[in-house]
């Protein structure tokens, strides 16, 4: 049986460090970064999945994009989406089923979303550059999407409770 929890991605324009698709065993965290300048070895696409059922998929293309995904529990999905420099996305995923979607286009976007409890959802789209997304979830079933754009770059949503939805467009 194949024991694939997490993984890490890390590109260097220059040096060797890790292929950008690759199997580990046994790790605690999954994290991918793009560590130079310049890269010259395109965009990193790492999808993991482990034998709890989790997904995680980090694509990044640009240069300095960081995403780091903590999935603890069962069968948490997380897509990321990076383009541009400067993005950072932060994600903890506690308890059962829990999805974060997300995509960031420009320089200097960042995200932390924290989800604990069952079958919550969050997605965000950030265009532009210097967008700061904010979200919390406690309890089951919550669904969050946000979609922010250069006039609008701060946001903060917490949700605590059962089946809570929230919908925030910024222009």
């Amino acid at each position: 049986m194949k024991l694939l929890l997490n993984a890490a991605v890390r590109r260097r324009a220059a040096g060797l460090l890790l292929p950008v698709a690759f199997t580990c065993w046994a790790m605690a965290a999954a994290t991918a970064a793009d560590m130079s300048a310049k890269s010259d070895l395109g965009p990193a696409d790492a999808g993991l999945g482990g034998h709890q059922g989790h997904h995680a998929r980090v694509t990044q293309n640009g240069e300095f994009n960081e995403a780091f995904l903590r999935q603890q529990g069962n069968r948490h999905t997380g897509e990321i989406s990076q383009s541009g420099q400067g993005n950072g996305i932060e994600v903890s995923q506690q308890g059962r089923d829990n999805r974060i979607a997300s995509r960031q286009a420009g320089d200097g976007n960042g995200i932390a979303v924290t989800q604990a409890g069952r079958n919550n959802l969050v997605t965000v789209t950030q265009a532009g550059n210097g967008n700061t997304a904010v979200v919390g979830q406690a309890g089951n079933s919550n669904v969050v999407n946000i979609q922010q754009n250069p006039l609008s770059p701060h946001l903060m949503v917490q949700q605590h409770g059962n089946g809570l939805a929230a919908k925030v467009i910024q222009y």
